[in-house]
């Protein structure tokens, strides 16, 4: 028999044992995420001394560049774990621009040796004394012991069965993998057949999170009556496993419990010991035996053999693979399941489970990839099996029809289960079918048993409602999944629909929908899941993008420190592009530039084709900022083939308008009104359906520049209603301010200055610089106009002030025209005109000939040059753009309030947002 060593640490009523990875606070865990753990043995092995920043970076994030804010947020946890979070300083202090100390007195000791195997011949454990069990001699092969009593009078009625899981009763770490590994085989196989429903893992692991696993014997009422709560189980699994050094090689000992959830009372008990080279073979007999035992067949043993690992040391790497899983640990979790695939290539599950851990990183192409390859060596296994590996690999082709099949096809073997039916209504969701969806959850409910009360069937009608629009649905049934959620204490789901709440609530109750994503960020915390609370930070963010944007760049960098610590590079990526849009508002285009460069970068590792998209639409309109340059146009082009081919119609609407923009700009006007007719064809929801707003605008932009005023007005009213109906507050801002400026151009100045004091008072609540800028200078030109002489010069310094912000060029032209005109108003005509002129030469080498004509149209309007005015008038006719035309021609141009005003300022939008 070998020993151990391992230096203990204690501090305060706490033990740290760093080669066990565990934390006791008096003689309770204490849990913590794997990075926090590794925080806390950096810190107490320097005890007393201050450890920098860059220290702890590299020794948690080897090699690794990762932001100061990773960091900060673990210390934060690890902080709330010790009870350190209301007296800081207390365990650990902060030094001062440098790093952290471990303050506390620290005394080192080493343990006792360890075993590292126990021998049954030579040491019983008190457990099997205990519960009165005989541990059974190894011998060569596997041999079984069967400590089962009689088995029941009458089988057992087929139920729901949760496996809760296996004490690992030696306390080993390196045996760890062999709980999830069993847990996750006995739960396949006792469903093999359908007869016996088995809880998905991802259901029953949160629901126990706060529950010690029994040693043996199983739980106490209480408890099994709190899981039935939670899971609505019929039964409960549980047991333990002992792993043990024999005379020729490794035995395990492992015994299962079989508990009537409703009653209480012991359906079956059983044992089996045997090598440990052969636990896929004896996990497999397990399996079937408790299959029989709750009621379904104990035939097709081969079938589930086929379903198991072939080797031990393949079930070793699935199970370290899942209990990673478990930890949000996605890189490790690949690394193992990689090495099960290359020890066993034609192993299906194997493959599944690479696919789930390549997911959770963001690799959607790799995962795609390990689900086909489960799909083509699924061939021998059962058919539930198969099924589901068929299933998942269609969805990840975004083979939704394909999908659907399969699910129905599993609906037919197993109707009691919800599982499958759950999973349809989000492919029809994605297929485009709300209807199809609300009647797979109608079906549902209609199927007897524990399915009714299950909050995931609320959650669903969520996600229903939010495909059709259906504000007052997403509040009532996210209200019920909360209220459901509650009442079975189910935490995970606790949290899920609070932040479903609060998403149903951003449009109209802000103040609601902060305090119900707040819990839910907590809750989240309290159930260990950083992924969660991730998503709950990043709802926050964008609650608060438009009205607090320094508390929402608080709450991305927090999601963004929670995505990078899991590893989850599609999450990262999600939140850079949160944070360009936040610099584009803010008037840093580099800012928000470098941010989507950071996208395009992770996509691109990633094979996203879908973010790639984004990212090039986000760039192109970026690089159309600075000029509408050949490569913003293929930037344009390349956006929207990435957008074809991933079928992302709502992107690919949004890239077929912004190119519609840049072409406008270009002075292509009829290939910009079949390209704008094309994005409205891509929007496939409902005519108010949200993102419709912008291209709605566009198309009328579109036909505005054309001299349509009729077509533009009707456009416009089209899109206002579709952003108020939805929120939208840039495209109302847009919509209200070219209202103005049709108004300003036809000289109605009171009607002007009342649609261009109601887009500021839009965009007032926000950061968006630029935008704020056109509005002041506007309404500087209309209280000119009107004779306002203090107003003008109050909201020109304003304008000026605002402009200084920005480092955008074409969102603030606008503004730098209207400027120059107010300049030319105060008597520097000359002036005023020369900066005008510059204005145009400038817009005309970035190829913004809609700009160049808006600018030496005031300019000629300053000087009173006929010369001027028919120049103009030959390159606007040629090109096309008759509103330009209409404003030049004096009739067009007379004010009965101002005669011989000397300017009007362009329809040109002034905000555009990039993604």
């Amino acid at each position: 028999m070998t020993t151990r060593e391992e230096t203990l640490y204690r501090f305060g009523d706490f033990t740290l044992e760093p080669g066990e990875r565990r934390l006791w606070r008096g003689g309770a865990p204490v849990a913590l995420t794997p990075k926090a753990f590794e925080l806390l043995v950096c810190l107490v092995e320097r005890a007393g001394h201050a450890v920098s920043k860059d220290e702890l970076l590299e020794a948690l994030w080897p090699g690794r560049i990762v932001m100061e804010s990773n960091l900060t947020k673990h210390i934060w946890h690890l902080r709330k774990a010790l009870g350190d979070d209301q007296d800081e300083g207390r365990l650990i202090q902060t030094v001062s621009k440098h790093g952290y100390r471990f303050a506390a007195p620290v005394s080192g000791e080493t343990a006792a040796p360890r075993p590292a195997a126990v021998n049954p011949a030579t040491r019983r454990p008190a457990w099997l004394a205990a519960v009165g069990l005989i541990a059974a001699a190894a011998v060569a092969g596997l041999t079984f012991a069967a400590l089962r009593g009689d088995p029941p009078a009458a089988a057992t009625r087929p139920g729901t069965v949760a496996v809760v899981g296996l004490n690992n009763l030696s306390q080993q770490g390196a045996d760890a993998w062999v709980g999830p590994a069993l847990t996750e085989m006995v739960a396949t196989d006792i469903a093999l057949d359908g007869k016996v429903r088995a809880l998905p893992d991802e259901l029953v692991r949160p629901a126990r999170e706060d529950i010690a696993l029994p040693v043996a014997g199983g739980f106490g009422r209480e408890t099994l009556a709190r899981l039935r709560r939670r899971l609505a189980a019929d039964y409960v699994i549980t047991g333990g496993y002992l792993i043990s050094d024999g005379p020729g090689a490794a035995t395990l000992r492992m015994d299962f419990t079989v508990q009537d959830a409703r009653s209480g009372a012991t359906v079956a008990t059983l044992s089996r010991t045997g090598a440990v080279s052969d636990l896929p073979a004896m996990a497999t007999g397990a399996g079937a035996e408790l299959r029989r035992d709750l009621g379904g067949h104990v035939a097709g043993v081969e079938l589930a053999a086929a379903a198991g690992p072939p080797t031990v040391e393949v079930m070793r790497h699935i199970g370290q693979g899942l209990e990673a899983l478990h930890q949000y640990d996605g890189a490790r979790a690949r690394d193992e399941f990689l090495e099960a695939v290359a020890q066993a290539p034609a192993y299906a599950p194997a493959y599944a489970d690479l696919s789930q851990a390549w997911a959770s990183l963001g690799y959607r192409a790799r995962a795609l990839a390990a689900a086909q390859q489960a799909a083509a060596h699924a061939g021998g296994l059962p058919p539930l099996l198969r099924l589901r590996i068929s299933e998942a690999s269609r969805e990840a082709q975004y083979d939704w029809k394909g999908a659907a099949a399969d699910l129905r096809s599993l609906i037919a073997l197993t109707p009691a289960d919800p599982e499958p039916r759950l999973r349809l209504v989000d492919v029809l969701l994605s297929a485009g079918k709300p209807t199809e969806a609300g009647a797979a959850v109608d079906g549902l409910r209609t199927v007897a048993g524990s399915n009714r009360g299950d909050p995931r069937l609320e959650l669903a009608a969520v996600r229903i409602a939010a495909a059709r629009d259906d504000a007052n649905g997403r509040i009532a049934h996210a209200s019920r999944a909360l209220a459901l959620a509650r009442a079975r204490d189910l935490r995970a789901l606790t949290a899920e629909a609070e932040i479903q709440l609060g998403i149903a609530h951003s449009d109209g109750q802000p103040k609601a929908a902060a305090a119900e994503l707040a819990q839910a960020r907590d809750d989240f915390h309290a159930v260990g899941n950083p992924h969660g609370e991730a998503w709950a930070l990043q709802n926050l963010g964008n609650l608060f993008a438009d009205s607090d944007p320094a508390r929402a760049r608080q709450d991305y960098q927090s999601a963004l420190a929670q995505y990078q610590q899991i590893g989850d590079l599609s999450g990262a990526a999600a939140i850079y592009s949160d944070f360009a849009i936040l610099l584009w508002q803010a008037g840093d285009r580099d800012g928000a530039e470098t941010a989507v460069r950071h996208v395009l970068d992770i996509r691109r590792q990633t094979e996203d084709i879908g973010g790639q998209a984004w990212a090039l639409a986000a760039l192109a309109v970026q690089q159309s900022d600075e000029a509408a340059s050949d490569e913003a146009i293929d930037n344009f082009h390349r956006a929207i083939a990435l957008d074809e081919a991933a079928e992302a119609r709502g992107h690919l609407g949004f890239a077929l308008f912004s190119l519609s923009d840049d072409l406008r700009e270009r002075g292509a006007l009829g290939e910009a009104a079949r390209t704008c007719a094309q994005a409205q064809k891509a929007y496939t929801g409902p005519p108010n359906a949200p993102g419709r707003a912008p291209v709605d605008f566009e198309c009328a932009q579109i036909a505005l520049d054309l001299g349509n005023v009729a077509a533009a007005r009707s456009g416009l009213a089209r899109a206002r209603a579709e952003a108020a109906a939805h929120g939208d507050v840039m495209s109302l801002a847009n919509v209200d301010m070219t209202n103005g400026q049709i108004e300003m151009g036809l000289g109605h100045w009171p009607a002007a200055y009342t649609l261009i004091g109601a887009a500021d008072r839009e965009l007032a609540h926000s950061d968006m610089v630029a935008g704020q800028a056109t509005t002041a200078s506007l309404l500087a030109l209309c209280d000119a106009a009107l004779g306002r002489a203090a107003d003008r010069d109050r909201l020109t310094a304003r304008a000026r002030q605002l402009r200084s912000r920005a480092n955008q060029r074409q969102e603030v032209i606008q503004t730098d025209i209207d400027l120059a005109q107010l300049r030319g108003l105060a008597g520097d005509r000359a002036g005023a005109v020369a900066t005008l002129r510059r204005l145009a030469d400038d817009a005309a080498r970035r190829r913004w000939l809609g700009w160049s004509l808006e600018a030496r149209l005031a300019a000629a309007r300053l000087s009173a040059n006929p010369a001027d005015r028919a120049a103009l008038l030959a390159t606007a006719r040629k090109a096309g753009y008759g509103w330009v035309v209409s404003r030049v021609s004096p009739v067009a141009i007379t004010s009965s309030s101002m005669p011989g005003w000397p300017g009007f300022p362009s329809d040109r939008r002034t905000r555009r947002r990039p993604w």
